[in-house]
């Protein structure tokens, strides 16, 4: 494919990532309540989409590193949101765990989100949300199809 060509969708690529979480992202998913941040939530959201998994691999998703991925769990343990579980064949392993709490959490979490970015995107006109649910879609398609070491 054209070099032009490829730098003008890289260039389309990034400029719409700001624009995506100041238009639709910044007010639904900031995190006043509670303790937890963002890398809490996507700590809980790779636990979630992976289950049971080891702590390195976590971070590794996340590119948190290790000291960081330490001091990020203690929280998360601190509040009930996850647990850690030794490793079944290899107890040097540590694996960690949603629990009740956390998966009650994530939910209410993405109801909220979800609700914010109804009312927003509720006053476009029906062709745009065709338009913008076609697009997505197709993002969604190619995204997938890009290989990716994680």
């Amino acid at each position: 494919m054209d070099k032009i060509k490829l730098e003008g969708i890289v260039q389309n690529f990034i400029s719409i990532i700001p624009l995506f979480k100041k238009k639709l992202l910044h007010d639904s998913c900031k995190f006043d309540k509670g303790n937890l941040n963002h890398s809490h939530f996507q700590i809980l959201t790779v636990l979630k989409k992976y289950g049971k998994s080891p702590i390195s691999d976590v971070a590794k998703k996340l590119f948190i590193s290790t000291p960081n991925m330490t001091k990020l769990l203690n929280k998360l343990i601190e509040e009930g949101m996850i647990e850690r579980i030794p490793g079944e064949k290899d107890r040097r392993v540590i694996n960690i765990d949603l629990t009740e709490k956390g998966n009650t959490y994530l939910e209410n979490r993405f109801f909220e989100i979800q609700s914010s970015l109804i009312d927003k995107i509720s006053s476009l006109p029906e062709d745009k949300l065709d338009k913008l649910n076609d697009s997505l879609l197709t993002l969604k398609e190619v995204l997938n199809e890009i290989s990716s070491d994680i």
